[in-house]
């Protein structure tokens, strides 16, 4: 039985994954397409925005030096939006303009039509108007020339409508990294496929792992490979290796004979970045790296336990994802939280305890879920953040800050209790 070697330190592991996460390639794609992706390049403006002065309301457009309270106007035209009025306003004069439409020459000021005594072909204005009134100003939003996004920036629905005003149909992105996950073990069995035999259990960490790749913004699928015979998982491995720029596999990475999936990678091509992290839950953690005249691929074999499955994709693989579309993962925030009592760390490695967060006037107190075993899917539904607790200390005391990462961003926005 081949033993670990020596076991990586968490950041150190996370530092050689991003060391070997290389950028993936640029691509125009439309602007809905691009929503959570990063911009691979400057855009600016290629105008003014509002291209026009424009009105903000529904009303009239008149002279400012004209709008005095209880004057009475003649309408000589109509301004929609799109369709600019033909005339001009003189004195006494005004012009039936909607929102949007371009303010009319002459005119200098817009009235609601609540400040008048209604539509028609002559109306009083009841109050006055300055200069510039319920008027957009052309460039009032960005000026032609003008950076409007950085390279970097991740695409949102703002972005898209920034970039959609200024005529950008597509936008230059990092693609999506497309993700295979290998489900691996002839003890699996699909969920709603059958009822499980003695010994059997359904496959949950391949479809979690494909849900955390889609969340994180890849493209994912999943491919069963559910066999402990080296030639079909060889066949499987190979195939999603040229096919995909990360592979994830749950189990087959640890000390047991039956764990065939490390040695068919390294058969494959796949050099050894690392195996073995300081880490609870997740020790057995293999990172590989293949790079041929075919293309790059990364590999992640991950643990068998379902808790340590997900732990790992969240520290690992996620990070990993991020640096090849250039992103920062501001879903994921790391904070500075507080347990109530002393925290024990027996395992002399770092601990990713599952907890729930509460804002205090203190801050975030964090609390264990409850029992930490690496089988206890539920612990996970429970879990607002990962309290990283390590790896060479025996614990914190009761008001230590620790580091955790965020997995449900809704529990940031709490209300401090008493307040």
């Amino acid at each position: 039985m081949q033993l670990f070697q020596k076991l990586t330190d968490h950041h150190d592991a996370v530092r050689l994954i991003l060391e070997n996460a290389r950028r993936l390639p640029v691509e125009m794609v439309p602007l809905v397409e691009a929503r959570g992706l990063a911009l691979a390049e400057d855009l600016y403006a290629r105008f003014d925005s509002p291209p026009f002065d424009n009105s903000a309301v529904d009303g009239y457009a008149v002279r400012s030096a004209d709008a005095e309270a209880g004057r009475v106007f003649e309408v000589v035209d109509e301004a929609p939006a799109g369709r600019p009025a033909e005339g001009s306003v003189g004195e006494g004069e005004a012009i039936k303009i909607f929102t949007g439409g371009v303010i009319p020459d002459g005119a200098d000021a817009v009235v609601m039509v609540e400040n008048t005594s209604g539509w028609g072909e002559r109306f009083e204005l009841k109050k006055g108007a300055p200069a510039g009134n319920n008027v957009r100003e052309r460039g009032g939003d960005v000026h032609e020339g003008d950076l409007i996004l950085a390279a970097g920036t991740e695409v949102g629905v703002p972005e898209i409508a920034l970039a959609a005003t200024q005529g950008y149909g597509e936008l230059p992105v990092y693609r999506r990294p497309k993700v295979v996950v290998l489900a691996t073990g002839t003890e699996l069995v699909e969920p709603g496929a059958r009822e499980l035999a003695p010994g059997e259990i359904f496959d949950s960490n391949s479809y979690a792992l494909v849900a955390q790749a889609l969340e994180a913004g890849a493209d994912a699928r999943r491919v069963s490979a559910a066999s402990d015979d080296a030639d079909v998982l060889r066949a499987a491995v190979e195939e999603a290796l040229e096919d995909a720029d990360v592979v994830v596999t749950s189990g087959g990475v640890s000390v047991g004979e039956k764990d065939l999936v490390k040695s068919t990678l390294l058969d494959l091509g796949v050099s050894q970045v690392f195996w073995g992290v300081k880490l609870k839950p997740g020790k057995p953690v293999f990172f590989g790296a293949r790079d041929d005249a075919e293309g790059s691929a990364r590999f992640f074999g991950l643990p068998g336990n379902p808790v340590s499955a997900m732990v790992c994709f969240e520290l690992f693989v996620r990070p990993a994802l991020m640096a090849m579309t250039g992103r920062e993962d501001r879903r994921r925030p790391r904070v500075s939280v507080y347990f109530d009592d002393d925290v024990e760390n027996k395992f002399g490695r770092m601990h990713a305890m599952r907890v729930t967060l509460t804002r205090t006037e203190k801050g975030l107190r964090a609390e264990s879920v409850g029992a930490q075993g690496s089988g206890l899917v539920s612990s996970l539904t429970k879990a607002d953040a990962l309290a990283l607790i390590g790896p060479e200390s025996e614990g914190v005391r009761a008001g230590e800050p620790v580091e955790a990462i965020v997995l449900r961003e809704d529990v940031l926005l709490g209300a401090v209790p008493g307040f």
